[in-house]
């Protein structure tokens, strides 16, 4: 088998390797961003949530004061009823009465549905900070219990590309760089087996040419289908009895 073959088959081993060891670090990484990204979404929600209340208290105070206001106008205007000289003066206090009642209706109205909707408004203020509480805790235990894996895995990988840049370093860099191309465009397949007449990156048939000059290893053959580098393995002698 050419030399080249062999370290393109070495350097896809490693790269596959350096893929995993990613993938996992990105997974540990993922499961601490979770938790801060809820974390952070439940603040948001309760700071929302807190700002609201405290509009929805100022604005009950308010419902409260124009209410003790009418009730107090409405005190005032029915004392002067007793004291009008007039049926004009008796309708114009009549009609200023019923107003005032109408408003005192539609504030009280107002300040019930401000008492019902504080209710569940509060439940879930408490709520979002205890499981800010908890999650906060979550996350300081998520990445003290990561940290020496996040290393580890930073390490192996430190390791792996220090391995993989001399393994690249005896490549002919025309051949590398279509590996590297091959190996993002192929999902981490860029050199395939030859087998049965069958390339074994894509599964399609083979010129009958072009499969007996790579049992040859002669030379490095391509596969006319997807472009990946192939190789052919002897199969081996079997033992006599």
């Amino acid at each position: 088998m050419p030399e080249q073959i062999v370290r393109l088959m070495d350097l896809q081993v490693l790269d596959r390797q350096l893929q995993e060891l990613e993938q996992t670090l990105a997974t540990i990484a993922g499961k601490v961003e979770t938790l801060r990204e809820q974390n952070a979404s439940n603040q948001e929600e309760l700071q929302r949530l807190t700002e609201e209340d405290q509009q929805a208290a100022a604005a009950r105070k308010k419902a409260e004061k124009d209410l003790a206001e009418g009730e107090a106008r409405i005190r005032n205007k029915r004392m002067r009823l007793n004291m009008v000289r007039t049926d004009k003066e008796l309708q114009a206090l009549t009609l200023e009465v019923e107003s005032l009642k109408e408003t005192n209706q539609r504030l009280e109205t107002e300040l019930l549905a401000m008492i019902e909707s504080a209710d569940p408004r509060a439940a879930r203020i408490k709520e979002l900070g205890e499981l800010i509480a908890k999650g906060r805790a979550a996350l300081a235990e998520g990445e003290k219990e990561i940290a020496a894996q996040v290393e580890e895995l930073k390490t192996s990988i430190a390791s792996k590309r220090r391995e993989r840049d001399k393994v690249a370093s005896e490549v002919q860099p025309n051949l590398l760089q279509r590996y590297n191309t091959l190996f993002t465009r192929r999902q981490g397949i860029a050199v395939a087996l030859a087998k049965g007449g069958s390339c074994m990156g894509c599964r399609r048939l083979l010129p009958p040419q072009l499969f007996n000059e790579i049992q040859k290893h002669l030379q490095i053959h391509f596969c006319p289908n997807c472009q990946r580098i192939l190789y052919f393995e002897e199969k081996p002698a079997e033992q006599e009895s």
